[in-house]
Formats: C-alpha cells, structure tokens, sequence
C-alpha cells in the first residue's frame, strides 16, 4: 500500500511540475511577444499621414441681370489658415450649365485663356513644394437675347474636384 500512495504521490509531482513549466514557457513565450510588438511601435519608422488641403474661394452669390455679361472670380489654393498641402493634387473646374438659356462661358486665369472642353477643364497641377493661389475669372456671356434672370438664377454652378497626386 505505501508503494501505491509513493507511486501516486509521484505522478501528482509531475504532473504538477509539468503543468508549472507550461505556465513558464507560455509565460516567457508572451513576454517575448510583447517585447517585439513595442520594438515595432518604438522604431522611428513611422508613416506620416497624408494632409491635403485645397479651398476654393469666391462669391457664392452672383449678380445676373440678364441684359449684360456677367464676371465671377474665384481662387483655388493649396493652403488654408491651418497650414500648406503636403502632397501634390491635381483639380479640374467644370461648368455646369442647368438653365434652359443659351450660356457661353469664357474661363482666364493670370496666364490667359483656359481651354474648356464641354465646359470642363483638364486636370490642373497645384504642387506641394510651395503655397499656391490659382486665381479664375468666369465671364458667362449671353449668346441671343437678353434671358429672364429667373431662368438663370441658381442653375449655374462651378464645380471643382480634386485627386492626389500619384
């Protein structure tokens, strides 16, 4: 009988003593982990998230009266009052033209006439590497008679879209 509770009392030791060294080595095995996980996070190699800004500025009310052209000047710029884009966009200017009145529209910037193309521009580059101010004049002219403003009046629209750079 004392040979049997010796045996018993064997077994119990091992299994104890096994179950101990898996409680270590999953121990030491989640330690480690941990370890390469904040040498990860503590590496100076960090990705800096993308800030672009782009604004349009202008009137957003404009006077049509329907007898004589109309002028309306906007800006497009990489820069706010938070800071400057860090990456390069590229923008187009779209005119969209939802009045029943036949409308032609004439687009200038510092440089001169803007080519429109079914009243769209191609894409336009506004680098990173400076703040810059794009600076547009509209000038929406009356093809055949004087047109009733409320044909016009709010069926114009400048449209605006922006990608970034690849």
């Amino acid at each position: 009988m004392e040979i049997k509770k010796k045996k018993v009392i064997r077994l119990v030791l091992i299994v104890i003593l096994i179950i101990i060294m898996l409680l270590l080595w999953l121990g030491l095995m989640n330690s480690k982990g941990s370890l390469r996980y904040k040498k990860r996070i503590n590496s100076s190699e960090m990705a800096e998230a993308s800030k672009p800004v782009f604004v349009v500025d202008g009137n957003s009310n404009i006077k049509i009266d329907g007898i004589e052209d109309t002028v309306y000047k906007f800006s497009v710029k990489n820069y706010d009052k938070t800071g400057k884009s860090n990456i390069d966009l590229r923008y187009s200017i779209q005119i969209v033209n939802n009045s029943q009145v036949d409308l032609d529209f004439i687009l200038t910037n510092e440089e001169g006439l803007v080519n429109l193309n079914n009243n769209k521009t191609g894409l336009i580059l506004l680098s990173s590497s400076k703040k810059q101010s794009d600076e547009y004049q509209l000038k929406i002219k009356y093809k055949n008679n004087p047109a009733i403003t409320s044909d016009i009046d709010g069926n114009i629209q400048i449209k605006v879209e922006t990608t970034e750079e690849r």
